[in-house]
């Protein structure tokens, strides 16, 4: 059911004034844990990474901030107790021992913030906008590049899946811009074009027959196009609909539904990687990717690239690992790492 998970359950990140304190240390890095408030006051808990065991550089690290895809996925990248993919912890942990910090987060009212979720669900729609989602990194990105120790002028984003959407909406909008942009399984068309994919390809992995599978994607036609005319959720839908469109989502789904992620990456200036597993059942290769690096293309002599990994997932792990757990793959860390240097600059 990951198809129908990418919108089951939203996402949603914070704003930060950072209250930390060190809580670990090795010879690698060095981990800060801490309290911000978000959006509303909303408290929210991250995990500041920093190199160490070599000399920091005189204006400071370079640094990502790292934005994690759908669902109620934490800080690490992970939905537990069903998912446990460490995405981005193994992300953080391995870039730090190359010389760049990281700063990732849990998304507000979840996991470590669950207390701040709010009571009343008719406060669920605007607790739960697009735009706190994007207002939220970019506050994030902000506090990350002001940070001590942190280079701002050598701080950029990173986003998997639809955290790269977010990256995306929040470079679009950051004075000063990221200096670099790295999106990783992420959507590079319209999600009411990748939903309906992702749709028809569950139906046929459950062996739908075929009239059921034509009036249930007729009807997430119907659905889709009257939450982007309306942002309301229709009342009425298929009870195996019902999970993708919660009834407190038509805002943020409107927003969502609307974003072209091709426009935004055109707008987009600055050195842009583009990361895509092609064992990706999720994000397609053939579309998602290509559609990215040819936006980025367009902007003219801007740099810009696309690595594709044949073996590699949507978590970017070995296609031969079905639950996701497992080591990140080393050819798509090396990649990220090596295009990371020359992006950021130096000193």
């Amino acid at each position: 059911m990951a198809a129908m998970r990418m919108l089951a359950r939203l996402t949603f990140a914070l704003t930060l004034l950072l209250s930390a304190s060190l809580t670990r240390a090795s010879e690698t890095a060095t981990v800060f844990q801490g309290t911000v408030q978000g959006v509303g006051n909303t408290p929210l808990a991250l995990t500041l990474v920093m190199p160490a065991g070599r000399q920091q550089p005189p204006k400071g690290w370079p640094a990502l901030l790292l934005i994690q895809g759908s669902g109620p996925t934490d800080r690490d990248g992970n939905q537990p107790p069903q998912i446990r993919s460490d995405l981005l912890r193994q992300i953080s942990e391995y870039l730090a021992v190359q010389g760049f910090a990281t700063l990732r987060y849990d998304k507000r009212g979840m996991h470590a913030n669950n207390a701040s979720l709010p009571t009343d669900a008719a406060a669920y729609p605007d607790f739960f906008r697009w735009e706190n989602f994007v207002g939220d990194a970019m506050a994030a990105f902000r506090f990350l590049a002001e940070h001590p120790g942190i280079d701002g002028g050598r701080t950029g984003l990173l986003g998997h899946s639809e955290g790269g959407m977010i990256a995306l909406s929040a470079a679009a909008q950051l004075k000063p811009a990221p200096a670099a942009l790295v999106l990783t399984a992420t959507p590079g068309r319209r999600m009411d074009a990748v939903i309906p994919e992702q749709l028809e390809r569950l139906l046929v992995e459950q062996q739908a027959p075929a009239n059921q599978s034509r009036a249930l994607l007729a009807a997430n036609r119907r659905i889709m196009d009257t939450i982007i005319n309306t942002g309301q959720v229709p009342a009425e839908m298929p009870r195996g609909l019902a999970p993708l469109y919660p009834a407190y989502a038509g805002p943020f789904l409107q927003a969502f539904l609307r974003l072209d992620p091709g426009n935004l990456a055109r707008a987009f200036a600055g050195p842009a990687l583009v990361l895509q597993g092609q064992a990706d059942t999720q994000v397609s290769a053939e579309r998602d990717a290509p559609a990215l690096d040819n936006a980025f293309a367009a902007r003219g002599p801007a740099p810009h690239s696309l690595r594709l990994f044949p073996q590699l997932n949507h978590n970017f792990k070995s296609r031969a690992v079905p639950d996701m757990s497992g080591p990140v793959g080393e050819e798509m860390l090396r990649a990220l790492s090596e295009w990371l240097g020359p992006a950021l600059g130096s000193d």
